[in-house]
């Protein structure tokens, strides 16, 4: 037997207990424990609660530990309106008295079976109690879904005299027991223990055939038997006796499980009998006024607003997928529908619809609205519920596109809807189905248009704030641009008279000395490289690398740098160049800027006269990838252990009375960039060396 997730979305429960949930959803100062505490009375809640967490929409792939913890990974206020849904879905369903009646026994049975097993764990010593309570909360889970589904035809089994009867008519009946079906659903949610699923299964086995097995089985088999009758007659039955625990200690969980429901029903408003445990009998008789009251509880919250509001959650919704997400994670909690995909005008071509699902990164297929024959794209047109049917058009085939999106969402047939608000439709949305789910999805349909409509005023309105935002951007970014032009032909008009007066200078000089015209050459060159990195800011590029030689540009740039920074103070260059030079994956003005931090860095850091020594390698192998490598050291101080962990970093500095590291944060950006590496080492008199590996250039 196949049961969807949008049955079990249906399960009824007790009205005394919807009603305390309405008011613990309510109050603001309740807390996720309380919440919990609450849902873990009954099994249909329990089960939607847990059928979330293991849902596709949600994909929490990790073990539950409790019903708290449940709770906490799904999000207080989005279990909230999940529970509220679950009041108004029942209220509106119109339940017979049959039904009502059924709801409440299975309840009270449940729920003792649950406190009976968590304390038999308790006794035993079993290593995981919360198991053992969801376990016999659970253990008629399949008899809640039956009667759910097909309760006219299961009045009359359930009025068997014996457990074994009403197995026997179940499978006689439906083609399995509700021990087998309630075993089945439980298994397909990952996050509980498996061991669950067989004390569901196992739990009207006879003794014999228990022992040796798992003891939880034994547990949940013996609470079985007393909650059957406790439920029934409010009393012991003193012809059982357990083989779990002696006589004393089952008294004292019969005295526990007393306290524990005069607690439950104490919070429920139910009177409770002064001797004895409370019965089905007396949990029910207030049945017409328990949902009177909760009717006029929904009544007065106007809880159809509440649920369809837009603080429901607070997802960024600024992308079509966001929106799914959205959308499929809400209504797995409201409506228990798991499989949604969304068609949604494509970006590029506003004359496709561009399907998005749960599991995919980005819309994968593209349809054009002008199919007039798709029920899928006419539901978007149209702006109405279609349902799409392929085996049903019997005098056409049914087109590729619906037949296309419904395997995708792995049913037969499909619920299509469309996502709009006012005369705006945005999207369509598509829910897989089959034909046992048809009914109950048409009951709900009201309820998801009215959520619809929301997160498409939510889309709408968002994507509005986005035009908006977007415009202001636009203005301040062609503000920027006429301030940073501004600024260049500011910058230009110095560096213009510079380049011109080098010019001067090298035409009135009279001295033949070469490194003369070899400085006044790297001048010109470094006036050209500022401005070269004031066009390239504008335009918010880089610069191509191009080929340079390593010990070249360090012969050149290291004598300059050194005279231009010294400021009188005597600086001693030392050589360990490599004989070979080296071709390297750097632009030109990129390894000056390095070599000029350095150098500064090197000079400030000592007081007195200086010395920079200079070393290169022309072939460095580390783990495959080849570079040239070159290293500047000073005879400074060096770097306290502190600070060389920000070193880096801007604003990190060792130099006396400054804070000029942003030199150091710059060079290691500009290496990072070049895909090459910098290294602080202490040198052999205690300066600093910094050692930089630049990538070879590949031959072309």
């Amino acid at each position: 037997m196949t049961i969807e997730s949008i049955e079990l979305v249906r399960l009824p429960s007790p009205p005394h207990l919807l009603s305390r949930l309405l008011d613990v959803c309510h109050d603001p100062d309740s807390t996720i424990d309380e919440l919990a505490d609450l849902i873990g009375t009954d099994a249909a809640l329990t089960g939607k609660l847990i059928m979330a967490v293991n849902s596709a929409a949600f994909e929490i792939k990790q073990p539950i530990e409790n019903l708290s913890h449940a709770v906490a990974l799904l999000g207080h206020e989005l279990v909230k309106t999940m529970m509220l849904t679950s009041s108004m879905q029942q209220l509106f369903a119109g339940l017979i008295n049959t039904q009502k009646e059924f709801v409440c026994n299975a309840w009270l049975e449940s729920l003792y079976c649950a406190v009976i097993s968590k304390d038999f764990a308790h006794s035993l010593n079993y290593d995981n109690p919360q198991d053992a309570y969801l376990a016999g909360l659970l253990h008629h889970f399949g008899q809640i879904v039956f009667d759910a589904k097909f309760h006219d035809q299961y009045v009359d089994i359930m009025n068997s005299p014996t457990e074994a009867e009403v197995i026997s008519k179940e499978i006689k009946k439906f083609g399995t027991s509700h021990t087998e079906l309630g075993a089945c659903l439980i298994e397909q949610w990952a996050s509980l223990s498996p061991a669950i699923a067989d004390a569901v299964r196992f739990h009207h086995e006879e003794e014999e055939l228990l022992q040796g097995g798992d003891i939880l089985c034994q547990i949940v088999a013996e609470a079985s038997e007393m909650s059957r009758h406790l439920s029934r007659f409010g009393r012991p039955d003193t012809n059982w006796q357990s083989a779990l625990v002696d006589e004393k200690e089952l008294k004292l969980i019969y005295i526990h499980v007393q306290d524990k429901l005069s607690q439950v029903a104490a919070s429920f408003g139910i009177p409770y009998p002064k001797s004895g445990s409370l019965t089905q009998v007396q949990f029910s008789q207030d049945i017409e006024r328990e949902t009177i009251r909760l009717a006029r509880k929904i009544r007065d919250a106007s809880l159809v607003k509440v649920i369809t509001s837009e603080d429901i959650d607070s997802t960024n919704i600024n992308t079509p997928k966001n929106l799914l997400l959205k959308i499929a994670r809400e209504m797995q909690l409201l409506f228990s529908i798991s499989d949604v995909a969304m068609l949604f005008p494509d970006s590029q071509n506003r004359s496709q619809l561009a399907l998005y699902e749960v599991n995919q990164v980005r819309a994968v297929s593209k349809f054009s609205i002008e199919n007039s024959k798709s029920q899928i794209i006419r539901s978007y047109l149209e702006k109405r519920n279609i349902w799409i049917e392929p085996e049903k058009a019997l005098d056409e085939i049914s087109p590729i596109s619906d037949r296309q999106i419904i395997r995708r969402l792995n049913h037969e047939i499909a619920f299509c809807l469309p996502l709009g608000h006012g005369d705006q439709v945005i999207g369509a949305i598509v829910v897989g189905s089959n034909k046992d789910q048809k009914k109950s999805l048409e009951n709900l349909a009201g309820f998801i248009s009215d959520y619809l409509k929301i997160n498409a005023e939510l889309w709408l309105k968002n994507n509005q704030e986005l035009k908006q935002r977007a415009f202001e951007d636009s203005v301040k970014k062609e503000q920027e641009h006429k301030d940073v032009d501004k600024l260049i032909h500011e910058i230009s008009n110095p560096l213009s008279v510079i380049a011109n007066y080098i010019d001067i200078i090298q035409g009135n000089s009279k001295s033949n000395d070469a490194s003369n015209d070899e400085e006044i050459q790297i001048l010109k060159e470094e006036v050209q490289r500022i401005g070269s990195i004031v066009v390239n800011f504008k335009e918010e590029k880089e610069s191509e690398p191009a080929t340079v030689l390593l010990n070249e540009e360090l012969k050149m740039s290291v004598p300059l740098y050194v005279k231009s920074i010294s400021n009188g103070k005597k600086v001693e260059i030392k050589w360990a160049l490599d004989e070979s030079d080296s071709e390297i994956e750097i632009t030109r003005d990129a390894l000056r800027q390095v070599i000029l931090n350095l150098v500064k860095n090197g000079v400030e850091a000592q007081t007195r006269d200086a010395e920079i020594l200079v070393s290169s390698r022309h072939f460095v192998n580390i783990d495959g990838a080849t570079y040239a490598q070159f290293s500047i050291a000073d005879r400074g101080r060096g770097i306290d252990p502190i600070t060389r962990q920000l070193l880096f970093a801007p604003l990190a500095s060792a130099k006396d009375g400054a804070i000029r590291g942003l030199g150091l944060s710059v060079t290691a950006d500009i290496v990072a960039r070049y895909n090459g590496q910098i290294k602080y080492m202490e040198n052999e008199v205690g300066g600093s060396s910094f050692e930089i590996l630049i990538p070879l250039r590949s031959k072309r």
